[in-house]
C-alpha cells in the first residue's frame, strides 16, 4: 500500500504540469484581451494592469538591480535612456520622471528585439512569449502564488477557497444520494431480472439518462416555485440566519441543499444503477454463486456476501471519475439553481477572461479527479484481496 501511494503521488506533478500547460496555451490562443479593455478605464492605473499581466504570464517584471545590466543604454524616438544602479530612469544621463516619458516608453522595442514597458511609477516589465510566460506563471504557482483575480481584485486562492467548500458540500451530498440509492436498487433489480421492480428501475434509469441536468434543474426550480416546499436559490435564509441557533442553521442549510443535491444525484443514479444491475445479473449466474447456493447458504448471504463483493468492483473503479464528474456536473446546476459555489465564479471567469482564476479552477478539477481515483483504488483494495496482493 505505501508503494501504491508513492506511485500515485509521483504521477501527480507531471499530470498537473501537462494539464496546466495545455490550459495556459488555450487561454493565450483564444481571442479577446481583458487587459486592453481594462486599460481604457481611466480609474485603473497602468501599474495595476501590468501586475495583472504579470500574474497571467504575459509579462515578466525586471528587478531594479537588473535593469541597468539587462537594458543598458538604449534609444527610443531620438532620446537616449538608461537606468542607474538603483533602477531609476535616466534620459541623456539625467534623472527623469517615467510618467513624463510614457509616449516613448509605454511599450517599446529594445535594440535586442525584446519589448519592454516602463510604467508611470517606474516599474519595468519584459513582454514574453507563451513558453516563457508559462514558466513565469509556474514559478509563482510552485510557491503557492496562483496570481490575482482580475474581477475580484484579490488573490485567486482566496476566491477559490471561499466557494470551493460550498461546491464540495453539494457534490458530496449528491454523491451519497446517487450511490446510496444506485447500489441497493441495482442489486434489487439484478437479483430479480424481468420483474416489475426491474422494469420500474429500468424506466427510472432511462428517465434519468435522457434528461439533461440543466433541464432537470429548471424543472426543479419550477417545482419549488409552484409548491413552495423548497427555497429557490441560495444556501441559507439571509433574513433569519443571524438569529438562528446551531440546529436551526443546520436544518435551514439542509433545506436549501436538498433540491440541487437531488438533481445532481439523480443524474448519477441512473448510470450507476444500470451498471450495478448488469454486474449483478452476470455475477448471479457465475459458477461460485451456484456452488454457494448448492451448499445451502441463505439467499441473503449468497447475494450480499458472495455476489455483491465481486459485482461492485467495476462501480468502485468508476468512483474516481464520478467525483470529478459530479464536480463538473454540479457547475451547470449551481448556475441554474443559484447555489453559491465555485460554478458561478468559474463561468464568470471564463467569459471575463480571468485567466489566473480559470487556471486555478482547472487545477482544482484535476486534483479532484486524482483524489477520486485514489479513493477508488483504496476501496478496491479493501473489497478485493487480490488487488492488495498485487
Amino acid at each position: 500500500m505505501p508503494t501504491f501511494f508513492l506511485r500515485r503521488l509521483l504521477s501527480l506533478p507531471p499530470l498537473l504540469l501537462v494539464i496546466s500547460f495545455l490550459t495556459f496555451l488555450l487561454l493565450q490562443a483564444s481571442g479577446g484581451d481583458f487587459f486592453n479593455r481594462l486599460e481604457e478605464d481611466p480609474k485603473v492605473s497602468q501599474d495595476y494592469v501590468m501586475r495583472l499581466r504579470a500574474s497571467a504570464g504575459r509579462v515578466v517584471p525586471v528587478a531594479p538591480a537588473d535593469r541597468a545590466e539587462d537594458l543598458g543604454t538604449f534609444e527610443v524616438r531620438g532620446n537616449t535612456y538608461a537606468f542607474d544602479a538603483q533602477g531609476a530612469l535616466l534620459r541623456d544621463g539625467a534623472p527623469v520622471s517615467p510618467a513624463t516619458e510614457q509616449d516613448a516608453l509605454k511599450r517599446f522595442v529594445h535594440a535586442d528585439g525584446d519589448q519592454y514597458t516602463v510604467t508611470e511609477q517606474g516599474n519595468v516589465y519584459l513582454w514574453v512569449g507563451r513558453l516563457r510566460g508559462y514558466a513565469a506563471w509556474l514559478g509563482n504557482a510552485v510557491t503557492g502564488d496562483l496570481g490575482e483575480s482580475f474581477q475580484y481584485k484579490t488573490s485567486v486562492v482566496s476566491v477559490i477557497t471561499s466557494r470551493l467548500l460550498n461546491t464540495l458540500l453539494l457534490s458530496s451530498v449528491a454523491l451519497l444520494i446517487a450511490w446510496g440509492l444506485a447500489i441497493p436498487l441495482g442489486v434489487w433489480s439484478g437479483v430479480r431480472p424481468n420483474s416489475v421492480i426491474d422494469y420500474v428501475c429500468g424506466a427510472t434509469a432511462y428517465f434519468g439518462l435522457s434528461i439533461p441536468s440543466v433541464f432537470l434543474a429548471l424543472l426543479a426550480v419550477l417545482f419549488a416555485y409552484y409548491t413552495g416546499w423548497f427555497p429557490i436559490g441560495g444556501m441559507r435564509d439571509l433574513v433569519r440566519w443571524g438569529d438562528m441557533t446551531g440546529s436551526e442553521k443546520a436544518l435551514d442549510l439542509a433545506h436549501h441543499l436538498a433540491l440541487p443535491a437531488a438533481v445532481i444525484g439523480f443524474n448519477g443514479l441512473a448510470g450507476y444503477m444500470r451498471q450495478m444491475r448488469g454486474q449483478m445479473v452476470e455475477t448471479m449466474s457465475a459458477d461460485y454463486v451456484r456452488t454457494a447456493r448448492a451448499k445451502g447458504l441463505a439467499r441473503r448471504s449468497v447475494v450480499y456476501k458472495h455476489a455483491l463483493r465481486n459485482a461492485i468492483n467495476p462501480l468502485l473503479t468508476l468512483l474516481g471519475f464520478s467525483l470529478a464528474g459530479l464536480l463538473s456536473g454540479s457547475f451547470l446546476v449551481e448556475v441554474v439553481m443559484n447555489w453559491p459555489g465555485l460554478a458561478r465564479v468559474v463561468v464568470d471567469a471564463v467569459f471575463a477572461r480571468d485567466e489566473p482564476l480559470v487556471m486555478a479552477a482547472v487545477l482544482v478539477a484535476t486534483l479532484m479527479l486524482v483524489a477520486g481515483n485514489i479513493v477508488a483504488d483504496i476501496l478496491l483494495a479493501f473489497a478485493d484481496p487480490r488487488i492488495r496482493l498485487e
